[in-house]
């Protein structure tokens, strides 16, 4: 639990560093009750390098919260984090890749996944890997806040793996 609520906080506070406030302000952080929590109520799963917890995230089956109703077509990737010191290895298209291989198991189609329109090296990076803006919606109870998105074939996904 420590390590999964460190890695979480380190990914918080690398988006506040780029002004990006959907999971919150500066200094709010996550206790380790909050990712009990939210281990007892999803899947999450844990990314290691040498033995040691470097990265989460999250897939989920349905995302009405964010994407509206869907036929059961897609799998939707939330929370990916890494742990500070990590980032630029190359951790966060590793567990994309990972959940398209689920997905793709499942017969699905797509990997979805939002984030906070105002985060430009966020939505970039996404873009970079291929991923196409499909739609913004605000967050609800914000109205400050603008969800951006995103949604690849897992096809295309699956075509980038060695």
């Amino acid at each position: 639990m420590p390590a999964l609520t460190q890695i979480r906080n380190d990914a918080h506070e690398k988006k506040v560093a780029h002004c990006d406030y959907a999971w919150g302000k500066e200094g709010d952080g996550f206790s380790e009750a909050w990712v009990l929590d939210s281990l007892s109520r999803r899947d999450v799963y844990v990314v290691e390098q040498d033995g040691t917890p470097v990265g989460t995230f999250s897939l989920d089956w349905d995302d009405e919260a964010h994407w509206g109703p869907h036929e059961p077509d897609a799998g939707y990737v939330h929370g990916i984090c890494v742990r500070k010191g990590f980032n630029g290895r190359g951790l966060g298209s590793v567990a994309i890749d990972w959940c398209a291989g689920k997905v793709s198991a499942l017969n699905r189609r797509f990997v979805r996944l939002d984030c906070d329109v105002g985060n430009a090296k966020l939505c970039a990076y996404y873009e970079s890997l291929g991923f196409n803006r499909v739609g913004l919606k605000p967050m609800p109870d914000s109205g400050a806040y603008i969800w951006s998105l995103y949604e690849k074939s897992v096809l295309q996904l699956s075509s980038r793996r060695p």
